[in-house]
């Protein structure tokens, strides 16, 4: 089992940030994100870790200001995920999610 406790706190900066970004932040396209917003890569990051774990439920799409507790609630059930799986296949997920938190963070 990986150590995640930077993972975590990684995360935890990260959605702090989120929480106290502007929604006209949020919201406005981003060259570093392929020319989405804020909001919308957080989505595509929520809709990528759900499947990493093989949920095939539909992720709802939330209001912008919402973005930091959709990330923490995602990203805490991923790296709990990563915690509680065989290491088989998790370091792919663990590096492609660090990658897209990274993505993030240099971004908000």
């Amino acid at each position: 089992m990986p150590d995640l406790e930077e993972d975590r706190k990684a995360l935890n900066r990260l959605c702090d940030r989120l929480r106290s970004a502007p929604e006209t932040r949020l919201v406005r396209v981003e060259d570093r994100l392929a020319g989405s917003s804020v909001a919308d890569a957080v989505h595509q990051a929520a809709v990528w870790a759900a499947s990493a774990q093989g949920i095939s439920d539909q992720v709802p799409r939330l209001h912008p200001l919402a973005s930091g507790d959709q990330l923490r609630v995602v990203g805490r059930d991923l790296l709990a995920w990563v915690a509680g799986t065989p290491t088989d296949g998790t370091e792919d997920v663990l590096a492609e999610w660090r990658a897209l938190i990274e993505r993030l963070r240099v971004v908000v």
